[in-house]
C-alpha cells in the first residue's frame, strides 16, 4: 500500500507491527471517549471508514498502513514535531513505533472526522498522532482538545 503524503493524513504511530486492528475495540473506545460511531469495515485490508457523533451521519475516511520503515518522511515528520514540543517523552513513543496507521484528511463530510478515528486508534494502539497541518506531536488527550475547539462532539447531534 502506498502511503500518503505527510500533509495528507494524520499519522498514528504504533508500537505494533501488525496489519490489523481491533475495531471492536476501537468502536467501543470512540463511543466512550469521543462520543463517536465507527462502523466496522468490510473487508481487509480495510481502506475506509465510517465514522460520525453518535446518532449523526457518518464521514467517510480513507485509512492506509504501511510499516514506519517504508515511510521516512512520516518519521522525519514525527521527530520535528518531537522538537517543537520540548519531547516531554514523545520521544520514547517515536523511537518505539513499528507501523503507521495513516487517516486520510480531506473528507466528503464531517472535516473533523479523520482526528476523531486518529484519536480512536491512538488509543487503542498506544501510539502519538502526527497532524497533517502543524508541526507538533500529541496523544489522545491533544485531539480531544483539538476536537473540542472544532465543538466535537456535535451537541445537536446527540
Amino acid at each position: 500500500m502506498v502511503p500518503f503524503a505527510v500533509a495528507a493524513a494524520f499519522h498514528v504511530l504504533v508500537p505494533d507491527a501488525g496489519e490489523r486492528l481491533d475495531w471492536q475495540r476501537i468502536g467501543a473506545q470512540a463511543r466512550t471517549f469521543l462520543q463517536a460511531e465507527i462502523s466496522p469495515p468490510a473487508g481487509d485490508p480495510v481502506t475506509e471508514v465510517d465514522v460520525g457523533p453518535v446518532g449523526g451521519s457518518p464521514t467517510r475516511v480513507s485509512l492506509r498502513t504501511v510499516p514506519l520503515e517504508d515511510a521516512p518522511e512520516i518519521r522525519e515528520q514525527a521527530d520535528r514535531g518531537v522538537r517543537a514540543i520540548g519531547g516531554a517523552g514523545f520521544d520514547a513513543l517515536v523511537a518505539r513505533a513499528k507501523r503507521v496507521w495513516q487517516v486520510g484528511a480531506t473528507v466528503d463530510g464531517d472535516a473533523r472526522a479523520p482526528l476523531v478515528l486518529a484519536a480512536a486508534i491512538a488509543s487503542v494502539m498506544l501510539g502519538p498522532i502526527v497532524p497533517p497541518d502543524e508541526v507538533t506531536i500529541f496523544g489522545v488527550r491533544g485531539a480531544r482538545v483539538r476536537l473540542e475547539a472544532r465543538g466535537w462532539p456535535d451537541q445537536s447531534a446527540a
